[in-house]
Protein backbone atom coordinates (compact mmCIF):
# COMPACT_ATOMS: atom_id res chain seq x y z
CA UNK A 1 0.00 0.00 0.00
CA UNK A 2 2.91 2.63 0.60
CA UNK A 3 4.48 1.73 -2.66
CA UNK A 4 0.62 2.42 -4.41
CA UNK A 5 0.32 5.85 -2.20
CA UNK A 6 4.38 7.06 -3.23
CA UNK A 7 3.36 6.44 -6.75
CA UNK A 8 0.20 8.57 -6.55
CA UNK A 9 1.95 11.34 -5.05
CA UNK A 10 4.62 11.33 -7.42
CA UNK A 11 2.07 11.22 -10.01
CA UNK A 12 0.20 14.00 -8.67
CA UNK A 13 3.05 15.86 -8.57
CA UNK A 14 4.57 15.50 -12.20
CA UNK A 15 1.02 16.04 -13.66
CA UNK A 16 0.93 19.41 -11.37
CA UNK A 17 4.33 20.39 -12.58
CA UNK A 18 2.92 19.92 -16.07
CA UNK A 19 0.06 22.13 -15.88
CA UNK A 20 2.40 24.69 -14.71
CA UNK A 21 3.28 26.91 -17.82
CA UNK A 22 6.41 28.33 -18.31
CA UNK A 23 6.16 31.63 -16.66
CA UNK A 24 9.47 32.62 -16.54
CA UNK A 25 10.79 30.48 -19.39
CA UNK A 26 11.16 27.14 -17.31
CA UNK A 27 9.63 24.37 -19.43
CA UNK A 28 8.22 21.92 -17.96
CA UNK A 29 8.21 18.05 -18.32
CA UNK A 30 5.77 15.74 -18.41
CA UNK A 31 8.10 13.18 -16.12
CA UNK A 32 9.73 15.57 -13.87
CA UNK A 33 8.61 16.61 -10.38
CA UNK A 34 8.06 20.30 -9.52
CA UNK A 35 11.09 19.44 -7.56
CA UNK A 36 13.42 19.07 -10.01
CA UNK A 37 11.97 21.76 -12.43
CA UNK A 38 12.22 24.20 -8.99
CA UNK A 39 16.27 23.35 -8.87
CA UNK A 40 16.47 23.58 -12.86
CA UNK A 41 15.07 27.25 -12.56
CA UNK A 42 17.17 28.27 -9.28
CA UNK A 43 20.09 27.01 -11.30
CA UNK A 44 19.47 28.79 -14.13
CA UNK A 45 18.35 31.81 -12.02
CA UNK A 46 15.20 32.03 -13.04
CA UNK A 47 12.51 33.81 -10.42
CA UNK A 48 10.42 30.93 -9.94
CA UNK A 49 13.13 28.59 -8.85
CA UNK A 50 14.22 31.10 -6.31
CA UNK A 51 10.84 31.43 -5.11
CA UNK A 52 9.91 28.21 -4.48
CA UNK A 53 12.87 26.01 -4.02
CA UNK A 54 13.87 26.99 -0.83
CA UNK A 55 10.02 26.48 0.40
CA UNK A 56 9.91 22.88 -1.35
CA UNK A 57 13.31 21.93 0.35
CA UNK A 58 11.64 22.97 3.97
CA UNK A 59 8.27 21.10 3.17
CA UNK A 60 10.55 18.15 2.82
CA UNK A 61 13.10 18.99 5.49
CA UNK A 62 12.84 15.24 6.40
CA UNK A 63 14.72 14.57 3.46
CA UNK A 64 17.68 16.03 4.21
CA UNK A 65 19.09 19.41 2.79
CA UNK A 66 18.95 19.94 -1.17
CA UNK A 67 16.18 18.01 -1.76
CA UNK A 68 15.27 19.99 -5.15
CA UNK A 69 18.83 18.89 -6.71
CA UNK A 70 18.71 15.64 -5.28
CA UNK A 71 15.46 15.42 -7.14
CA UNK A 72 16.85 16.25 -9.79
CA UNK A 73 20.06 13.96 -10.10
CA UNK A 74 17.15 11.31 -9.29
CA UNK A 75 15.44 11.87 -12.21
CA UNK A 76 18.49 10.75 -14.49
CA UNK A 77 18.98 7.57 -12.74
CA UNK A 78 15.12 7.22 -13.30
CA UNK A 79 14.80 6.71 -9.56
CA UNK A 80 10.81 7.03 -9.73
CA UNK A 81 10.19 4.45 -11.81
CA UNK A 82 8.85 1.50 -10.98
CA UNK A 83 11.23 -1.56 -10.14
CA UNK A 84 10.02 -3.41 -13.67
CA UNK A 85 12.15 -0.44 -15.58
CA UNK A 86 15.33 -1.58 -14.08
CA UNK A 87 16.87 -4.61 -15.25
CA UNK A 88 19.46 -5.59 -13.39
CA UNK A 89 22.62 -4.97 -15.18
CA UNK A 90 21.24 -3.43 -18.48
CA UNK A 91 21.20 0.10 -19.34
CA UNK A 92 18.11 2.19 -18.08
CA UNK A 93 17.79 3.92 -21.12
CA UNK A 94 19.29 3.86 -24.98
CA UNK A 95 20.68 7.22 -25.90
CA UNK A 96 19.22 9.30 -28.82
CA UNK A 97 22.17 7.62 -30.61
CA UNK A 98 21.38 4.12 -29.99
CA UNK A 99 24.16 3.17 -28.64
CA UNK A 100 24.22 2.15 -25.23
CA UNK A 101 26.41 3.58 -22.36
CA UNK A 102 29.65 1.55 -21.79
Amino acid sequence: MRAYCEQVFIAADQLINALIPPLDGTVSYADETLSARAYRAHRDGKVLGKLFMPIINLLFFWQGPGHCKNAYTKEFDRKNYPSEYHPPNQPRYTPRNGIPPQ
